[in-house]
């Protein structure tokens, strides 16, 4: 059996977890967050044999002009510095509608300093299994509204995650899944199968076994 992977970086990846196994398919895929926010289900020896670094946000001309005297330009934290500016830099980028196209911006004290940024980070519990996180997803980049989480952490605190009222909580859907070891990916095409009809379902309903037969 392949070794867990989960929480390790390849390049601008950081595995998040094991995607659910296709039907016939013998290759393990696992969901990967690129550094600029974007997530993918990668083949894992596309991972390990390097021959997908990042999504393809990270293009040469993103790093043109960058003073790279400080000697940290291949640490992890300095990729998530990049990533943090190009998110709210350029249009072209893929996560533009969620930074660029909504006016989130970087401090002036982080933007053109990449040292301000480490000093802050290191001060704050920077880990290389931690990814970076605005507490409050209305403002932009800065020391009071930034924090280092988990993946798992980062997921819960995003606009598009699903919450539902399970045994009188709100919780995340994913998470709920990976408590009860739910697939993940059925219970989400069943919420979004609801929804789409108007129809408000059961949170029940959402995790009834395969066989349980058509949904209402």
């Amino acid at each position: 059996m392949a070794r867990d992977i989960t929480g390790e970086t390849f390049g601008y990846w950081t595995v998040v977890e094991k995607d659910v196994p296709q039907f016939g398919k013998r290759n393990s895929r696992w969901i990967c967050r690129c550094v600029c926010g974007n997530t993918k289900s990668l083949l894992r020896f596309t991972l390990v044999n390097g021959s997908s670094k990042s999504c393809g946000c990270m293009s040469h001309k993103n790093l043109k002009g960058v003073n790279k005297t400080h000697g940290m330009s291949k640490t992890r934290l300095y990729r998530e510095w990049l990533a943090m500016k190009n998110r709210c830099r350029y249009q072209y980028n893929k996560n533009a509608e969620n930074y660029y196209l909504k006016g989130i911006k970087v401090c002036e004290e982080w933007n053109n300093n990449f040292e301000a940024f480490q000093s802050w980070a290191l001060s704050n519990g920077y880990g290389d299994n931690l990814t970076l996180d605005r507490i409050d997803n209305a403002l932009g980049y800065s020391p009071n509204n930034c924090r280092w989480v988990s993946l798992a952490e980062q997921s819960r605190n995003r606009t598009n995650t699903i919450f539902v009222d399970y045994n009188g909580q709100m919780k995340c859907l994913r998470t709920i899944c990976q408590e009860i070891n739910f697939p993940y990916k059925l219970a989400h095409s069943r919420y979004y199968l609801a929804k789409k009809k108007g129809i408000i379902l059961p949170t029940y309903k959402l995790f009834e076994p395969p066989h349980c037969g058509k949904r209402t």
